[in-house]
């Protein structure tokens, strides 16, 4: 007898938590696609969370060539921003040696560690900056 009330408790506690389970499923909401804005925003935001705003600033050379600077040459070129960030470029931008090789070095570190969609992002942004920063 006792073993049967140890089943049927354990049923009726199994049987409890899957209905749960299946009732959480039901109430989360889709997610959405960020409109064009928001998604300019979220890549200033990664720029700065990835560290990318201690070399390179907006307007101004800071350790790297601005953003705009940056930008305009990938404009110009018809160039693949993300392609260079993956490693999969050469750099176009005309700087220093030794600032080809932080960016290199950069590239083959902490870079590695960014997903596909995160350097998307960021590339977004850096390509929308000038509707940021007229």
């Amino acid at each position: 007898m006792r073993l049967f009330l140890i089943f049927l408790t354990a049923f009726m506690v199994w049987s409890c938590k899957s209905e749960q389970a299946e009732t959480i499923e039901k109430v989360t909401p889709e997610q959405k696609e960020l409109n064009e804005h928001s998604k300019i925003l979220l890549g200033n935001r990664m720029f700065s969370h990835k560290t990318c705003i201690l070399c390179h600033d907006v307007e101004r050379y800071k350790k790297g060539p601005s953003i705009k600077e940056i930008m305009a040459v990938y404009r110009e070129k018809d160039a693949d921003i993300v392609a260079f960030l993956k490693g999969e470029a050469k750099p176009i931008v005309d700087t220093t040696p030794s600032q080809v090789a932080i960016m290199q070095e950069n590239i083959d570190g902490f870079l590695k560690d960014i997903s596909d969609e995160e350097l998307e992002i960021i590339a977004n942004y850096m390509m929308h900056v000038d509707k940021l920063y007229p």
